[in-house]
This record gives structure tokens, sequence and C-alpha cells, in this order.
């Protein structure tokens, strides 16, 4: 346990909120669309960055090898439904090949990075469903939840599944690789968080329920239009260093700043599930239903 009344910590905690106050009143002055067409506080790279918690992924989640025989966990806790879905069972379900999504798709990271001209190919999330629960199953449900074979977790908000899909494949036509996490849920209206690398189990839930970043102070909504980067009230959170980053690297080259994000974002990730304790980063007491 770290003690928060240490004086070391809480010049750290202090030091993380000054990094989001000075990354706000940038983003203040350029809350308009850049010259470029890049979102409002975002800035073009060259590739898709390759992110993630930098934790060691079980061989048992292995669907290069495996391919269509490969499973990923629906449950629905209210109605007490449960399946393991192939995605050999999606393929036929969607007329025997994948579709295609996004010829010229985006990728938006709430750190302040975009990436353009990405296209993939798989299935529906509207499909997903249909063969998890049965064609025209209840949709009524607050949120979906992602449980990823790292650990990680992430929710979505049941308003913003609009042209929600599974990502299977890329426009080379072969499945995402092992540093893109392999089949994962997309959100094109939401920032890349909430898309989970390495998905193995999907929950359909009543209530709202954080996952990883959203404990960490991240927007339970992320939309990057709106630029919901961060809930109200989570300046102390250590993750901002990171968005702070983004605004100097045009000083260091793109280069050096894609390394720092991914060591960074790796040693970040690592930190924060090991000390927890020291953010309050139990479960929300907050949880909402879905009004309808």
């Amino acid at each position: 346990m770290i003690d928060l009344d240490d004086p070391t910590v809480r010049r750290h905690v202090a030091q993380k909120q000054r990094l989001r106050e000075a990354h706000e009143r940038n983003g203040a002055r350029t809350a308009s669309t850049s010259d470029d067409g890049a979102p409002p506080g975002q800035r073009w790279t060259r590739a898709w960055v390759k992110l993630d918690l930098g934790r060691q992924i079980p061989p048992s989640h292995d669907p290069w090898s495996v391919e269509d025989a490969f499973e990923i966990t629906f449950e629905r806790p209210l109605t007490g439904q449960s399946a393991r879905v192939r995605l050999g069972a999606l393929r036929a379900a969607n007329g025997g090949s994948w579709s295609s999504f996004g010829d010229d798709g985006e990728w938006h990271c709430v750190t302040g990075w975009s990436a353009r001209g990405l296209s993939f190919r798989g299935v529906s999330l509207d499909v997903v469903l249909d063969v998890a629960f049965g064609k025209g199953c209840e949709r009524n449900f607050a949120c979906l939840f992602q449980t990823s074979a790292d650990g990680y977790t992430t929710s979505v908000d049941a308003r913003d599944l609009s042209g929600a899909f599974l990502a299977v494949e890329g426009g080379d036509g072969k499945m995402l690789s092992r540093e893109h996490g392999g089949p994962r849920l997309c959100f094109p209206a939401l920032y890349g968080w909430k898309s989970a690398k390495y998905l193995n189990r999907v929950t359909l839930l009543e209530e709202h329920e954080d996952g990883f970043w959203e404990k960490l102070g991240c927007s339970r909504r992320g939309r990057w239009a709106l630029e919901e980067r961060w809930q109200s009230g989570s300046s102390a959170r250590v993750w901002t260093i990171l968005a702070w980053i983004t605004n100097r690297y045009r000083f260091f080259g793109e280069g050096v700043w894609v390394w720092v994000m991914v060591r960074g974002g790796a040693a970040l990730g690592a930190m924060c599930a090991k000390w927890t304790s020291l953010f309050n980063l139990g479960r929300s007491e907050t949880s909402y239903k879905r009004i309808r």
C-alpha cells in the first residue's frame, strides 16, 4: 500500500495534475480542426502506432495459428446466456466471407495521435450478437464490457455502438498482427482505447462498469469528435502524462515520440496495474441504467 500522505507521493500526484491542466490549456487554444484535417487535439502519424500494456499474452490465446477455430466468449448475465463463438461461425453467418470496413479509415488515440488510410475486414457487431445470442436478440443493455487475454478491460456505452464491427483482418487480407491484437471490436466514433486488443470475452451489462482506463480517469463515452478524453474530476490521474507528451514530439521528431509512446505506454500500464491502490481504482460505485 502506498501512503497518499507521503510528501513524495503527493508531489508526484500534484505534478500529474499540472500536466493535465497544461494539456487542457493547449487544447483550448487549438480546439478547432487542424489545417490538415486532423480532429481537434490530434496529430497525424505516418503509421498505426502499436500500443498495449506490455503484459504477457497467454499461449492459449493464439488466433494466428487456429484462425477460424478461434473462439470469443459472449455473456449476458441478466438472461444467463453464454456462448463461445468461433470466427468460422461468424464468417459463415456473414455469407461465407468477411465484409470490408473503412477503405480509408481513421484511428484516433486519446493521447493525441491519429492514423489514417486504414482498412479492415470482418463482420458487423449486429451479426456477432445475432450469432452469440440468437437472431433478433433483445439489445436493451447499457454497457458492452470487453476483457482481454492480458487482463485489460474496457467498457463501451451502448449508445455508441453505431457502425461497430469485429475487425479480423487488415487490408492485406491477413489476420490482424499480434502487435495489433488480433481480432478486436472497433468503434468508429470512439478513441482507440475502447477497442480491446487480444479480445477473449464480451459481456453485455445492464449497468455501467468502468474498465482499466475508465478507472484511471478516461471518459466513459470516449467520443473523439467531442474530445471526450477525461471524466470530470480526474485531474490527478497519472495516465495524462502521455497526452502531455504528444504536444512535445514536434521538437524531437515523430520517431522519438512513437518510441516514447510505445515504451511509456507499456510501462505506465504495468505501473498502474500494480499500484492501483495509489489512485483509488476500485470498482466504480456509480452505475447507471440505459434510458430507452
